[in-house]
Parts: C-alpha cells; structure tokens; sequence
C-alpha cells in the first residue's frame, strides 16, 4: 500500500483461533463465511511497518515467540520483517494501539527489547490497567516494566499527538482506556490504522456487536460510528489489526447501510 510518500506493508503475527462467543451478538448462522471447519473464528494478528521521510515505524508488535496450541499461533513477524527487507535494529519507533499481549509481544525477546533502537509510544491510559494491576508475573507487565527499566518508553497523552512527518496518533478509547489509531497522510492521502477501535469490518453494517475483549462496549460503540460518520464516502482508506487478509478498504454507503469495500 503506499499513502503518497510512505510505504505501508501488513505483517501478521500469526492467527488466532477464537471461540465463536468472542464476537458478543453476532449471529454467526447468518454468517457462516466467518468460520473455519471446526468452526471457530480464525483472526489475523497484524502489525503494519511504515516506511517514509527517513523513518522506519513499526505499528504493534504482535504476540511475541510463544508456542502454538489451540488458540492459534504466532511469531511471524520477524520473518515477515525480513521479507521487507527490515532488520528489528532498523526500527526506530514502534506504536502499540495498546497494551493488550497480542499488540506488544514482540517488545522483549530473551529478556531485551527485541527493537535495540526503537522508542516505544503508547497511549498513558493503559499503564495503570494493563501494568500496574496486573500480578508481577504476568507477561504484559514484564515487557513494558523492561523497556521502562531500559528508557525506551514514550508515552501518548494527547489526542492527534504526531509521531513523525506523516503518522498521527488519534485517541480511539472503548477497546481499551489508551487506545490510539494512526492516521497516516503524505500529500492528499490518508490512511487510518485503527488496531483494535474496530475488531471487525462487519462492524459496519452490524454495529451492535463487539468483541469480547473491549473494555468499555458502549464507548468503543460510541468511537466506531465517529469514526464512520467521518470516514464514510470519503477517499481514506482504514484498516484493522484483525482484519481479513489486513486489508485495506473504504467505508461506502449502498441502500441506507455502510460497507466495508476493500482495495486492491
């Protein structure tokens, strides 16, 4: 994908394997298509390299080196990093949406920032969820209390706050308190990478269900139709972290209803 000036290449992590009550009030007979043979929902773990004015940015960093099982598998990015000719000391920023496992696992490998150059931005909203809270041992609060030890962090405290020539961080809450999105712009074009504030393109025409792992339903509701309203019959482009093949689209309207229609 290129947005003007950067290069925008999806990576996936892997895939999970969700139970089918992960999407909260979808009607999955009506939605067959949404479902592998055993009849769980297979999700993308995406993360999104930016390359542009001199910058090498990662956006989310996956769910780390962990072993398969039946949720699904991961640890493709570093292989998927290669192919894009990208070494991890070559990143000089990463953006976490936010703080959720399957978004900064590859943070910490081994014990270190698997990123030796990069600064890590998040949203200062999830740290007192997703850091402080949590028990000592678990392995979200390991990572970031890592990178802390090591001086990468960079937190994110207000909206539409710029990272670098071209990429933006909007403030998207309801999946989580910190949650951001990324707008990307080089000359008349725009592209939004809106990690978890949408879970599923098929938000659009059924927005009354969520994802199990939203924190506040009713306010991450409220972000997706801002978001619609502003994006629809528009020229940007969006996408999600866990959207099918990580594909881009662009919000349509046919017959009352909006559409997700994806782009080559």
């Amino acid at each position: 994908m290129r947005i003007g000036d950067l290069d925008v290449v999806p990576l996936s992590d892997g895939t999970y394997r969700m139970a089918q009550d992960f999407y909260v009030g979808l009607d999955f007979a009506a939605h067959p298509e949404m479902l592998a043979d055993d009849g769980r929902v297979p999700i993308p773990i995406g993360c999104f390299l930016v390359r542009g004015a001199g910058r090498i940015v990662l956006v989310d960093a996956g769910v780390g080196r962990i072993q398969a099982g039946a949720w699904g598998h991961g640890g493709q990015l570093p292989a998927g990093l290669a192919s894009a000719g990208v070494a991890p000391a070559d990143i000089d920023t990463v953006v976490c949406t936010h703080l959720h496992i399957d978004h900064i696992g590859w943070l910490v490998d081994d014990g270190k920032p698997y990123f030796p150059n990069a600064t890590v931005r998040y949203g200062s909203g999830d740290w007192a969820p997703f850091v402080e809270s949590p028990d000592e041992r678990d392995r979200g609060r390991h990572i970031m209390e890592t990178l802390q030890d090591a001086g990468r962090l960079e937190p994110i405290d207000a909206d539409m706050t710029a990272i670098c020539p071209g990429i933006t961080a909007r403030h998207t809450p309801g999946h989580t308190p910190g949650h951001y999105g990324l707008v990307l712009s080089s000359g008349a074009e725009r592209a939004y990478v809106l990690g978890d504030a949408v879970e599923c393109p098929l938000q659009l025409s059924e927005p009354e269900f969520h994802a199990l792992s939203d924190v506040d339903p009713s306010l991450a509701a409220r972000t997706r139709e801002t978001l619609w309203r502003e994006l629809e019959g528009s020229p940007t482009v969006m996408t999600g972290a866990h959207f099918p093949g990580l594909a881009f689209g662009r919000v349509v309207t046919t017959s009352g209803r909006r559409w997700f229609a994806p782009i080559d």
